[in-house]
């Protein structure tokens, strides 16, 4: 017995089996793993993770941001953005401003993250050829369809 209790039998039928075969979650997290790992190991000469590529691609292409605004976008919960933006400031890569509403600011990108954001697009884009080549065109056509449904969800 391990730890003391009792084992649940092992066997591949039931509720674990079904769940095992079935749980989409569990296959997009394996999906996400992989691919993130493909982008990180790309961007990484050039000190970046994927979730900050991202975050600074956002930042740069909407010209500043709030950080409720950048959460919504990436379907992130607020302190994981917030988190991601502290280190992001750290970096030098972001910047703080206030807006005309005392009670919230926006975040920016300096000139060094425009620079950093202009020297990784190689990287990102080797990144993305080999994760088309390891999911294929058609599952990537497939996962741009699924996002634009759920961000569709998001507006009605």
């Amino acid at each position: 017995m391990a730890m003391g209790g009792k084992r649940a039998k092992s066997h591949g039928g039931g509720n674990a089996g079904k769940i095992s075969r079935e749980c989409a979650a569990f296959r997009l997290r394996v999906i996400n793993r992989a691919v993130s790992r493909i982008y990180d190991e790309a961007l990484r000469p050039h000190g970046l993770r994927i979730a900050q590529l991202n975050t600074l691609t956002l930042v740069v292409e909407s010209g500043g941001i709030t950080p409720h605004a950048l959460s919504a976008r990436m379907h992130m919960d607020a302190s994981t953005v917030s988190r991601n933006v502290e280190r992001m400031c750290h970096n030098g890569w972001l910047e703080l401003g206030s807006l005309d509403d005392a009670r919230s600011h926006a975040i920016y990108a300096t000139a060094k993250g425009a620079r950093l954001l202009k020297a990784a697009t190689p990287a990102w884009e080797q990144a993305q050829a080999e994760t088309e080549a390891l999911l294929g065109a058609q599952v990537l056509n497939s996962l741009w369809k699924a996002v634009e449904r759920i961000e569709d969800e998001g507006e009605a």
